[in-house]
């Protein structure tokens, strides 16, 4: 009678929906979350990057003659790559290149460029971004 019941039991589907799920399933969503993690990563990267450009276009268009722009720029960006959590190496090999449509760069009714990149060091990925401001004509 056990035999019988146990025999039952064994050959019944019961369970075997979840038995599937845990073996087949969850083996692959790993690589979904591991892409989803390197995403979420980069993507944060790209605002940081973002965020530098922008700030250190700020600090050089609010400084008094382009030397003191690229110096203050240059220490804006520093500080804020500092308080946005790049590590000392992403600070190291981060570059900022200026483009300007009148020489000197600080001239009325002029564009400034500034493009920022550091080199991610999880993914050592090269992270660039770009901001630009307008100098009003009457400066």
């Amino acid at each position: 009678m056990i035999n019988r019941v146990l025999h039952k039991y064994l050959r019944a589907d019961s369970g075997s929906a979840i038995v599937e799920f845990v073996a087949l399933a969850i083996p692959l969503f790993i690589p979904i979350f591991i892409y989803l993690n390197n995403f979420a990563s980069l993507s944060g990267n790209e605002e940081i990057v973002r965020t530098l450009a922008r700030e250190g276009l700020r600090a050089y268009v609010a400084s008094q003659s382009d030397h003191a722009g690229r110096e203050t720029s240059a220490q804006a960006l520093s500080v804020i790559a500092t308080h946005l959590g790049l590590s000392q190496g992403e600070i190291h090999s981060l570059s900022a290149r200026y483009e300007c449509s009148h020489n000197p760069c600080l001239s009325a009714n002029g564009r400034i460029r500034l493009t920022v990149s550091f080199i991610d060091e999880q993914s050592h990925r090269t992270i660039t971004a770009s901001a630009q401001e307008h100098i009003s004509p009457w400066m």
